[in-house]
């Protein structure tokens, strides 16, 4: 007995001490994560980073002025002032339709791959343009002067703007950078030198464009009512955000997604007018995202990794036992070191061959080097090929929980069940105190065999 615990307690120091090179794993893939970061970064900045679209509405800039009469404190003499107040006031539309394309644009830094995308899309709806009268003001019996108007296409990163076509009343309108005067905001606006002739008037818009940005798109629901019909050839989308699609389709060809939102849905409209940032708005969205991150693969195979070497370096502890074998700290130490060595290659091979394929050769490694090493620890080749075949099924079924996210935990969890119920079954006759009773040390077989 004093034997086998002093044997435990050294599998165990090498478990802990494999269990630490294991962290470090992680802190590699962490690492190899972080440069893919910085690369998406990278393209970001010169391509466009993730567009929030906001669109179409009318800015109308006015002056309100009237006549208040005030009383001096000092004095109580009373006197007449004239104010003005600057006003900008949003129109909305009514009806908002986006129909488009997403035409998939993948960008390379090095090794690292950014998921790009280019949209050719229409927007087109109406406005409802109040009458002069009708604008907001501080005092009803007040004047208005008329200022600048502008159609005000708002996007998160006016750099992925690559075509804009606008038009308002049936008329052409010349797009410029900015939203005009008095906003915060980001996007490309047209001058309206007709605001006079269209207040009062509901007035047709249409908007052709074409807007680059990577990873996702997010667009903002400012209509009354609201639809948008979005295609793309990527298979594998991520719908999002406020509202889900009410119809969809994706297949291997790629996808297509219907929306149709009202205003009673979604406070986008009141978010606008409060001056609210564009990308904190209610808005519903589409990733184009990869079926397999190998980064986020590595990470949680990684996490795998303790159980790994508790199951193997267990194993062999059970045959040391039972075959009454004496092996090393130094060869459970190196049988642990193959195991680890498998999820730094998963994660190395996994850059320029893919997860699937990278999986199926490090685990072959692996298992092939751990069986022939094994073979003479176990002293049978028989014994050798069923544990590698039991290592290899290991691996198999961890790949199995990897590509199954939501039935992880209970596929983990029958997996320790049926190993636990495999060898309390196959030693529930083993004598444990005639094996662990004292006996005299084996002579240990030099390197020849002799």
């Amino acid at each position: 007995m004093k034997s086998f615990t002093s044997k435990l307690v050294t599998v165990c120091m090498v478990g802990l001490l494999l269990l630490v090179a294991g962290f470090t794993l992680r802190m590699v893939v962490n690492d190899r994560l972080e440069n893919r970061n910085q690369a998406r970064a990278s393209i970001a900045q010169s391509l466009g980073a993730e567009q929030t679209l906001a669109g179409v509405t009318l800015a109308i800039s006015y002056t309100e002025r009237y006549q208040e009469v005030v009383v001096d404190p000092n004095t109580s003499a009373t006197r007449t002032v004239s104010r003005k107040i600057a006003h900008r006031y949003e129109v909305m539309p009514e009806h908002f339709d986006l129909k488009g394309q997403l035409i998939t644009d993948p960008r390379y830094r090095g090794l690292f791959r950014v998921n790009g995308y280019q949209l050719e899309g229409v927007l087109s709806g109406d406005f409802a343009i109040p009458a002069l009268e009708r604008l907001p003001r501080d005092r009803s019996e007040s004047q208005i002067e008329l200022g600048p108007a502008w159609m005000v296409l708002a996007v998160s990163d006016p750099r992925g703007l690559r075509k804009l076509d606008m038009k308002l009343a049936d008329v052409a309108r010349n797009a410029e950078p900015g939203v005009g005067n008095g906003s915060n905001r980001h996007g490309a606006s047209a001058r309206l030198d007709d605001i006079n002739e269209l207040l009062g008037r509901t007035a047709r818009f249409s908007v052709n464009l074409e807007l680059v940005g990577t990873d996702s798109l997010n667009v903002v629901p400012l209509g009354r009512d609201n639809s948008a019909t979005l295609t793309s050839p990527w298979p594998h989308p991520s719908f999002g955000g406020r509202f889900l699609p009410s119809e969809r389709k994706v297949d291997q060809h790629g996808f297509s997604a219907t929306w149709h939102i009202s205003a009673l849905a979604t406070n986008a409209r009141e978010s606008w007018a409060n001056k609210a940032a564009t990308v904190e708005m209610d808005n519903f969205n589409i990733s184009l995202i990869d079926p397999v991150d190998i980064y986020v693969m590595a990470d949680r195979a990684c996490k795998y990794a303790g159980l790994f070497i508790a199951i193997t370096l267990g194993g062999f502890l059970l045959f040391e036992l039972l075959r009454s074998l004496r092996l090393h700290a130094l060869q459970y130490l190196m049988i642990g070191a193959a195991l680890l060595i498998f999820f730094l290659l998963l994660l190395s091979l996994s850059e320029h061959i893919g997860f699937g394929g990278a999986y199926l050769a490090a685990s072959s490694a692996c298992v092939l080097l751990i069986g022939i090493y094994s073979v003479h620890l176990l002293r049978s080749l028989w014994l050798a090929g069923a544990f590698s075949l039991g290592l290899g099924s290991l691996y198999a079924v961890l790949y199995v929980i990897l590509l199954s996210e939501q039935n992880a935990l209970l596929m983990g969890s029958l997996l320790l069940f049926l190993l636990l119920a495999a060898v309390m079954l196959s030693t529930r006759s083993v004598d444990w105190h005639a094996l662990l009773a004292e006996r005299p040390a084996l002579k240990q077989e030099d390197s020849s065999g002799t």
